[in-house]
């Protein structure tokens, strides 16, 4: 349990590490701190439930920590664009939209390679389906 605990708090550290690859300003750190804002606020409202699912569930395949990635974000993007302005949604909508997609597909797969890869508590068949016999 403690490689899930640093899985979720490392993923999104590690995400933003491009931030600092130098030349970088005073407005790269500001973007920098903004975005482990965003990403550790994310986490906590959809990303932390979503693995405890996915963990019940035993969904934990790379694709699944990826598609979890990609749910949590979507709900987050939602959340966004409800209470950011329109005009900022027809500005850079398309771009945010698929550029933290991106991330979030990047970051499942960052999670699971951290928490789940070859991790002896989680090994195991998923026995989540059973089919109608």
């Amino acid at each position: 349990m403690i490689r899930v605990l640093l899985g979720l708090l490392l993923t999104p550290l590690i995400l933003q590490l491009p931030h600092l690859i130098p030349p970088y300003g005073t407005f790269t750190m500001w973007w920098f701190r903004l975005m482990l804002v965003i990403g550790y606020t994310a986490m906590l409202l959809f990303g932390v439930p979503l693995v405890w699912l996915f963990i019940r569930k035993r969904w934990l395949s790379w694709w699944q920590s990826v598609l979890g990635g990609l749910i949590a974000v979507s709900l987050f993007l939602v959340l966004w664009f409800v209470t950011s302005p329109w005009e900022y949604f027809v500005l850079n909508g398309l771009s945010l939209t698929l550029s933290t997609l991106l991330l979030a597909a990047i970051g499942g797969f960052v999670f699971w390679v951290i928490a789940l890869w070859r991790n002896s508590r989680f090994t195991g068949p998923n026995n989540s389906f059973k089919p109608n016999r």
